[in-house]
């Protein structure tokens, strides 16, 4: 299976863009050029696993959060990434969060034959 580094790049991007920081921000940090943060964020080169280590420490990831898409196993990214997104939240947030999804989670057991029946 080939690695899809258009994905990578974009999770990269996304994640360094949430951080704060600047392609060349980001460049410095791990002392590569901004043009090539820029090849790795379009998919356009790939890099090596030492450049790779270098991002998920300077964007304080982890490997399996850039990988996500190209895992078959992504329930520890999904809840890792959940985790981060509740991080910031006051408890009233979380808990109007929490009805949300308890009522979603509802929902799609509840419809669950309508969506096998339409395909």
């Amino acid at each position: 299976m080939a690695l899809n580094y258009i994905s990578i790049g974009e999770k990269i991007k996304a994640i360094r863009k949430r951080k704060g920081f600047s392609q060349l921000a980001l460049s410095e940090l791990i002392d590569r050029s901004p043009t090539y943060i820029s090849y790795i964020e379009g998919g356009i080169k790939s890099m090596s696993l030492d450049t790779f280590i270098l991002l998920v420490n300077a964007l304080n990831t982890t490997a399996d959060e850039l990988l996500m898409d190209n895992l078959k196993n992504t329930i520890k990214v999904s809840n890792h990434e959940f985790a981060e997104l509740l991080s910031d939240c006051s408890d009233y947030e979380k808990r109007i969060m929490f009805d949300v999804v308890t009522a979603t989670k509802k929902s799609i057991r509840e419809n669950r034959y309508y969506i096998r029946t339409r395909w």
